[in-house]
């Protein structure tokens, strides 16, 4: 490994509290109704292994979903990571260890400084409101876009950390690397009703608006209608519109702090099924990885705030970016359609691998895995960052007839939610793809 390890597995063993391991798993499982003794089918896996991997999967987003506020840089998150490095240890992995990431302020608070200067800009209106509006404008697109924060970046926010295990190969001629976030969605009224909808809907171009197409839009009306008034527009019209801007800007400041302040989110779909999915395939590619390949894993803190785990990640380890590696990551894998990313953004758009993207593609016309669907979406995965810089990533998410993952960043999010079945699908569907990429080939062949 490049770094060294800050701790071990065993030396985070959590207290996972009196009686977890008695409990009734079969009974908590949503969607595993195949019963033990179904007879055996043509499919990929025997009812009996199914059923085992969807009750051991269950479990892991369940123990994962009651830290409630599994947010970014917080204490939940923090036992969130030693629970899944002691997972990763149970999985036969020797090499784990826990790493410190920067972190960010949370979504809301970067939504509610940004809205709340530029709409004090409109109120002042003149030179000075112009400044402070184009200034939000910059320093928002800036800080959403993935650049160095400007106007949060002396705000206060914890260290979160990642949780990185391999096994294989030392010298290794490929790699392959599994991807998902720790922490938790916070629920926001933004992400409900018709703002969802809305956030759902494609623009001009035919893509996703984007989580942030909205907030950037409102910040451009008010750099333009100040620029107005610098200029010396001072007419009812540009009043009232400066009047309209001030108040929906406003409104989002207070939407932000409310989102900002939120500490319910069970965040069982997001992320706690990607988190699942990843320790399945690691489960299966551990025990079947070829001699001069190396397996990469990684439950990567601040997810929710910038993905700066996975930002750190790259850093650490830019081999990553080069052709002999193949990365997929799990993000909402928990229930609805299974689909392979294209491009996402929330409001920098990035290109996936055409090359994963292929494999996927021809993985998915076998069958053996259901509807699995190419989608552009709406919001950044992990797959975002290193998509951005070039490397070979497959992002795979489950979504709803509305293009969003179920219960996103909405309340409710919780273990009774998620499918099982669905989070095995993804693990499964994942691990064909990088086995036919280490083959050279995309035989639609189960990996088992």
């Amino acid at each position: 490994m490049s770094s060294e390890p800050t701790e071990t597995a065993t030396d985070v063993a959590p207290d996972l509290g009196p009686g977890l391991e008695d409990r009734d798993r079969g009974d908590a499982i949503a969607g595993a109704t195949e019963p033990a003794d179904a007879p055996e089918t043509d499919g990929p896996h025997e009812p009996e292994k199914s059923l085992e991997r969807q009750i051991r999967a269950f479990h892991w987003v369940r123990l994962l979903a009651e830290l409630s506020g599994r947010h970014a840089g917080t204490d939940q998150e923090g036992e969130a990571g030693r629970r899944v490095a002691v997972w990763l240890g149970d999985l036969g992995l020797e090499e784990i260890s826990l790493a410190s990431v920067p972190s960010r302020p949370r979504p809301g608070t970067v939504l509610a400084m940004h809205a709340g200067v530029a709409a004090l800009g409109c109120a002042i209106g003149g030179i000075a409101g112009f400044a402070l509006a184009v200034f939000s404008l910059i320093s928002f697109r800036r800080e959403v876009g993935g650049g160095a924060p400007l106007l949060t970046r002396w705000l206060p926010a914890r260290d979160s950390q990642n949780v990185i295990g391999r096994v294989g190969a030392v010298r290794p001629r490929r790699r392959i690397v599994l991807l998902a976030h720790l922490d938790a969605g916070q629920a926001s009224p933004l992400f409900t009703g018709r703002a969802r909808r809305w956030l759902a809907a494609s623009d001009a171009s035919g893509a996703p608006r984007g989580a942030w197409a909205l907030p950037a839009r409102v910040l451009f009306a008010a750099t333009v209608v100040t620029a107005a008034s610098a200029l010396g527009a001072d007419g009812a019209l540009v009043g009232l519109a400066q009047a309209a801007l001030a108040l929906t800007l406003g409104v989002g400041f207070i939407v932000g702090v409310q989102w900002a302040l939120d500490r319910d989110a069970a965040g069982a779909n997001d992320n706690a099924s990607g988190v699942a999915a990843m320790l399945t395939a690691v489960e299966q590619l551990a025990a079947q990885i070829p001699p001069d390949v190396e397996l990469w894993c990684a439950a990567t803190g601040a997810g929710q705030a910038g993905a700066q785990g996975v930002r750190a990640l790259l850093d650490a380890h830019p081999e990553w970016q080069d052709d002999h590696t193949a990365i997929v990551s799990f993000d909402c894998v928990g229930e609805g359609t299974l689909c392979h990313a294209r491009s996402d953004g929330a409001l920098v758009r990035a290109t996936h691998s055409p090359m994963l993207g292929e494999l996927a593609r021809r993985v998915a016309a076998s069958g053996a895995y259901g509807d699995v669907a190419p989608a552009d979406l709406a919001f950044e995965t992990a797959a975002h960052v290193p998509a951005r810089r070039g490397a070979h990533v497959l992002s795979l998410v489950t979504l709803d007839a509305d293009g969003l993952p179920h219960r996103w960043r909405a309340a409710g999010d919780t273990p009774e939610r998620v499918d099982a079945e669905a989070v095995i699908r993804a693990a499964d569907f994942g691990c064909c793809v990088l086995s036919a990429y280490l083959r050279g080939d995309a035989e639609p062949l189960a990996y088992v």
